[in-house]
């Protein structure tokens, strides 16, 4: 989770919805937006004055379609994307980020790489 927060102070956490962003905000986690009710082409004004983006999806289907959509349109105006943290959450067995309050204090929050 630290490498996440230091992460954030420089670059937008992307994220599905509004209990993803809480989720991330209680652990200090700066800059998170959320992709609910908003359009793919509303990126560009939702991610003004930054170069680097987090993508934070969920692991589920859905998430993984969005992921791919968000993936595909920033790559192609240069900005700078992250994956790792998507990785890390695959890899202790979160598949959606609004459960990471109960995951990380069970794991004593090991939540690092980035």
């Amino acid at each position: 989770m630290d490498e996440l927060r230091k992460a954030s102070q420089e670059a937008v956490v992307l994220v599905e919805g509004k209990r993803d962003r809480e989720a991330l905000q209680n652990y200090g986690v700066r800059n998170v937006h959320t992709l609910e009710g908003k359009r793919f082409t509303d990126l560009p004004d939702l991610l003004e004055g930054f170069e680097k983006v987090i993508l934070l999806f969920d692991l589920d289907s859905h998430g993984e379609r969005i992921n791919k959509k968000v993936k595909s349109i920033l790559s192609k105006q240069g900005y700078i994307l992250i994956e790792s943290f998507r990785e890390e959450l695959r890899g202790m067995g979160i598949s959606y980020v609004e459960e990471i309050n109960g995951k990380v204090r069970s794991l004593g929050s090991s939540f690092s790489s980035g």
